[in-house]
């Protein structure tokens, strides 16, 4: 067997990417693609099957290889999966038994106590053994329990820290009160990033409720949730790492996956961090930082390994130009290179006007900077320009019978080839 708990997220983060949502690989494609052993990735891909409930993993066979994919049933289940993974901590049987302890002594004592008495106490009762665990690791696990875990308060006293349980925070609410504080959570958990948050929260106050108030609550179960995206949740740590370098001005290092280069794999130039975008539609994340030339660079948060925030800092308000110069026709992504011009797109768009006159009004809302000329009843023109407009195939595909381009001719000739392959597979031609 192996253990339950690991030290670090990315290599859960790599396999969850690679095995079970975009790559779909098999056990031994991952190790020609990656060069990692098959052992190694068979033995990350079990520890995840822990973790993810066998309703959402559906199994593939291609020849003799064998592929996992996730999926799941929008009108059965509301809650994202993936945060299970989270669930892949580093704790040794010594740690918890620490933490256990020395709560466990501090509420007995209903005082606040010193690290002094605290291990004195556990050595007397038999609990402890200062030749295994030394002064200096009790102290750091308190403090983590202050900082981190928030279940112990601290109040320094003549140069000494005096440790007590941390007072309840929802002694004010009655039992009814906090449930209607669950259900508030259990509809914004999936709604507002990050997602991992509003979950912990979730099963923090259904604990509360079941052993501080003896209610043995039932899960939420009055929400469904219609075209959420849950794959973004592993990139969480990523994006918790990259708002707090934006915030405090620091630079970074990105160890970044770009396809098809395998012989580089990672590229790690230094970027100051600039602003996070959400891609509603497709449920991505994006990175638009700086390079030292001023460059901007938009990195996908779904092929970021990691992040290394450096001390080196930057002044955000020297990219204020180029932010507006290099993405601000930006449909998506893609970033204006220095030289080049916006490209004009112009759609021509034939409604019945009395049934369908919002889809003019929708287009108007979702084109930026468009420009609208009624030609005639139901008969519109709508021209606006973008950084490429190959970003917005999928969106005019969206208005398919609706909408015909004008320009540019190299768009046109895209979404014909696309809907001519579509018809060939149909049979249609």
């Amino acid at each position: 067997m192996f253990s339950d708990f690991i030290k670090h997220y990315n290599i859960i983060r790599d396999i969850l990417r690679d095995c079970f949502l975009y790559g779909c690989f098999s056990r031994d494609g991952l190790e020609n693609k990656r060069n990692v052993s098959s052992r190694k990735v068979s033995y990350e891909m079990r520890r995840i099957q822990q973790y993810v409930e066998d309703e959402y993993i559906k199994a593939d066979k291609d020849g003799r290889y064998k592929l996992l994919n996730l999926t799941y049933d929008f009108m059965k289940h509301s809650n994202n999966f993936l945060v299970n993974t989270y669930m892949t901590k580093s704790f040794t049987r010594s740690d918890l038994l620490l933490y256990f302890y020395a709560l466990l002594f501090i509420q007995s004592r209903n005082e606040a106590c010193s690290l002094e008495m605290i291990e004195d106490g556990l050595i007397d009762q038999g609990l402890l053994s200062i030749e295994k665990i030394s002064s200096k690791t009790i102290e750091r696990k308190l403090n983590e329990m202050c900082k981190s875990i928030g279940v112990l308060d601290c109040e320094v006293v003549k140069r000494t820290k005096y440790y007590s349980v941390s007072k309840d925070i929802l002694s004010g609410f009655n039992d009814e009160e906090i449930k209607e504080i669950l259900i508030t959570v259990c509809l914004y958990k999936n709604i507002i990033f990050p997602v991992t948050f509003g979950y912990y929260v979730e099963q923090t106050l259904k604990d509360y409720l079941n052993y501080e108030r003896n209610d043995k609550t039932d899960s939420v179960k009055i929400f469904n949730f219609r075209n959420l995206h849950f794959h973004p949740v592993i990139e969480e740590l990523v994006l918790w790492d990259l708002l707090k370098a934006i915030h405090g001005g620091k630079k970074i290092k990105l160890n970044y996956h770009v396809p098809k280069r395998q012989d580089t794999g990672f590229v790690n130039n230094i970027l100051s961090p600039y602003k996070i975008r959400y891609d509603v539609r497709h449920g991505r994340f994006y990175l638009v930082s700086f390079d030292e030339s001023k460059k901007c660079v938009v990195s996908r948060l779904d092929r970021v390994e990691c992040v290394e925030v450096m001390e080196e800092t930057f002044n955000r308000n020297e990219f204020l130009d180029e932010f507006e110069s290099q993405m601000c026709l930006s449909w998506s992504s893609i970033s204006l290179d220095r030289g080049k011009v916006p490209e004009t797109v112009k759609l021509e768009v034939i409604i019945d006007e009395e049934t369908e006159g919002f889809i003019v009004d929708r287009i108007i809302n979702e084109a930026p900077n468009a420009v609208m000329e009624k030609l005639g009843t139901g008969n519109y023109h709508i021209t606006f320009n973008v950084n490429d407009s190959s970003e917005i195939i999928p969106w005019i595909r969206g208005y398919a019978g609706y909408v015909r381009v004008l320009e540019s001719r190299e768009l046109a000739e895209k979404l014909r080839k696309d809907w001519e392959e579509m018809l060939l597979s149909y049979g249609i031609v």
